[in-house]
């Protein structure tokens, strides 16, 4: 119970510190929190509270008001107005993430940090997971934070009284790392990661003043991918390929729901979210896998690569192109994909191109391409799914 209140609770808890009370810095806040869950562990096995998120709460306030009154020559008490009651500062969950992810939207972080705090602290994921996550070392990931928290104060981040938060740039970037964390979630079928990002961009839509179109567009984007969520593997735990899928299992209401908000995102101004939402409702759309208008999705894939290229969004182009019945000029996309560092320890573009000789009834190719794949960081899942895509060729 107290791991999945930690999950639940924690960023909850080191927002409305920093919101709410005169503490100022992250690091002091998450100390804070630290020390609360410690006690928790260390009383809970003699007695369960009856409300154990309020207990919580309860002691957070009692902490933090216990530190304010020794700091209180330099920060006195009542200029910071102290913390509410517990039951207030449980109000509004959504909303106080919502400004701490906000607040870690800083240029001068990378995306991976960016990325890495958001995980850490407003999805309250501890360092070990965030590192499973990320596909990096523990050690890698408690550095980074480590180097944020040794920022001088009035460069950390906390909530000033002047602090602006709704900008159209911090809206993007915000929605931009919902996106990283809600596939990291997919990847990894985390279906409380993706919940988190899919109720706080819900929140972006409701409360901010600017970007709504494209947090509709994100919004929209997401719940698609969930529709099918529980088709993406057998009932034995297998990975299934998109046209394995039974799509008399996804979910219609939820596919209709983003329907309706992909509608009222066509005045995005980043037009990748919109892109990608709508390549994702055609699949949703089409009544079959050899139904699908692979040619409409090669064309949204090839805008989608010119206002915002990556290797990835070339790699679906390319894939789409095969699909389409153009497969010379799927793998004359992809040829310059084999000069790519990045791509070359991917396995999707080595699976790729292993299905595309497939098809091309080239097993000798094929084969090539999935060894190469093996070779590459994979879950048990994709290793079980690649070897089992061999031992069909070699049959």
């Amino acid at each position: 119970m107290l791991q999945h209140i930690y999950r639940a609770h924690f960023g909850k808890m080191v927002s409305a510190l920093l919101y709410h009370s005169g503490i100022s810095r992250m690091a002091d806040a998450e100390d804070i929190v630290q020390e609360a869950f410690a006690a928790a562990a260390a009383s809970w096995p003699q007695q369960l509270p009856e409300k154990p998120e309020a207990w919580l709460y309860a002691t957070i306030r009692n902490i933090a008001n216990k530190q304010l009154s020794r700091q209180k020559p330099l920060l006195p008490l009542d200029d910071a107005g102290g913390l509410p009651a517990p039951a207030a500062m449980q109000e509004d969950g959504d909303l106080q993430l919502l400004r701490l992810l906000f607040a870690c939207m800083r240029p001068e972080f990378s995306p991976k940090l960016q990325l890495v705090m958001a995980l850490r602290y407003v999805h309250g994921l501890q360092v070990q997971q965030v590192a499973a996550l990320l596909g990096a070392a523990p050690d890698t990931v408690s550095k980074m934070l480590y180097r944020r928290q040794q920022l001088p104060k009035e460069r950390d981040i906390a909530f000033s009284s002047g602090f602006v938060w709704w900008s159209e740039q911090k809206v993007l970037m915000a929605l931009k790392v919902l996106y990283l964390v809600f596939t990291e979630g997919w990847k990894y079928a985390d279906e409380q990661l993706c919940e988190d990002a899919l109720s706080l961009t819900k929140t972006v839509i409701r409360q901010a003043r600017v970007g709504v179109a494209d947090a509709r567009a994100l919004f929209a984007l997401m719940l698609l991918q969930l529709s099918r969520l529980d088709t993406r593997t057998s009932e034995t735990g297998e990975l299934l390929e998109l046209e394995h899928q039974d799509r008399s299992r996804w979910n219609k209401d939820m596919i209709l729901v983003a329907s309706r908000y992909l509608h009222e995102s066509a005045e995005a101004r980043h037009k990748p979210f919109l892109l990608e939402a709508t390549i994702a409702w055609l699949h949703a759309a089409a009544p079959s896998f050899a139904a699908t208008p692979w040619a409409q999705i090669a064309a949204l894939y090839r805008q989608l690569q010119h206002i915002s290229p990556s290797p990835f969004v070339q790699l679906n182009h390319a894939i789409a192109l095969h699909f389409a019945g153009q497969p010379d000029n799927a793998l004359a996309l992809l040829a310059p994909l084999e000069e790519h560092d990045f791509m070359q320890r991917h396995h999707l573009f080595h699976c790729s191109m292993a299905r595309i000789f497939t098809d091309r009834q080239q097993p000798r190719r094929a084969l090539e391409y999935y060894e190469k794949a093996l070779r590459c960081k994979l879950t048990p899942q994709e290793e079980h799914f690649i070897l089992k895509k061999k031992k069909q060729l070699l049959t």
